[in-house]
């Protein structure tokens, strides 16, 4: 079996402080629970002061698909919107 690896855009609600989006990032780590295998998370200024994550995840094959993690990964305190931007594959 192949994982699926995905990049995962989240963005907050607005422009927030460094301890908030911290405090994101540790939360995000908190719910990514195996056979998902969490990779880099990165901090990426968007424009005028808005920063959002760019999250990078593993999912095996059988694992059901990437929609169950970035469902879980919306429902963290405030995350606006979670979605994925890039899809590769490792067999």
């Amino acid at each position: 079996m192949g994982e699926v690896i995905a990049l995962i855009r989240v963005m907050p609600g607005g422009v927030i402080d460094d301890s908030k989006l911290e405090q994101m990032k540790k939360d995000i780590k908190s719910v990514i629970k195996p056979p998902v295998k969490l990779g880099v998370i990165e901090v990426k200024p968007i424009a005028f002061g808005l920063r959002g994550l760019n999250v990078t995840v593993s999912v095996p094959d059988d694992a059901g698909g990437l929609d169950p993690v970035v469902e879980i990964i919306s429902k963290v305190k405030n995350v606006d919107s979670a979605e994925v931007t890039d899809v590769g594959r490792r067999i």
